[in-house]
């Protein structure tokens, strides 16, 4: 190689390290808590994280579920109530936690096959057309939640 290709190499692989995860939209954390009455809806948690440009969450899909939709639980003058979103916003860089009490997931209808595999696919559709399949842990009610890392 000579010198400008050496420096080119370098200065490329420079650049890719410097390339962090601020820089990629990506979920994870992803667990489904099933609801112990059958019939019920379950509850989708997880945290999205912002890549370098603003976006929103506009629609979650799964194949082994019937229906998904995202909610927020709120409190207004002490009382408690749950609303459906159309979007929820993710800026860039940021991480946008669905967590119990805040936004989350509402599934009805986990299909034996994810409850048996302890895993639900789902696929995350952004306002700028990504797509993000993650894996979401399924937990029976009564199961442990995992041990904080």
């Amino acid at each position: 190689m000579n010198r400008i290709s050496l420096t080119l190499a370098a200065s490329a692989a420079l650049l890719l390290a410097s390339c962090g995860q601020g820089d990629v939209l990506y979920a994870d954390e992803a667990v489904v808590n099933l609801s112990p009455v059958e019939g019920n809806p379950s509850a989708g948690y997880m945290n999205l994280h912002g890549g370098p440009v603003d976006t929103a969450l506009v629609g979650v899909t799964s194949d082994d579920v019937l229906r998904m939709e995202m909610h927020e639980t709120t409190e207004k003058d002490g009382v408690m109530s749950m609303e459906k979103l159309k979007s929820i916003p993710v800026p860039a860089g940021k991480t946008v936690k669905l967590e119990p009490g805040g936004k989350h997931l509402m599934i009805w209808g986990v299909g034996a096959a994810s409850k048996k595999r302890g895993l639900l696919t789902m696929t995350l559709i952004y306002s700028n057309d990504e797509r993000i399949e993650i894996d979401a842990v399924v937990r029976k009610a009564g199961d442990a939640a995992p041990a904080a890392e």
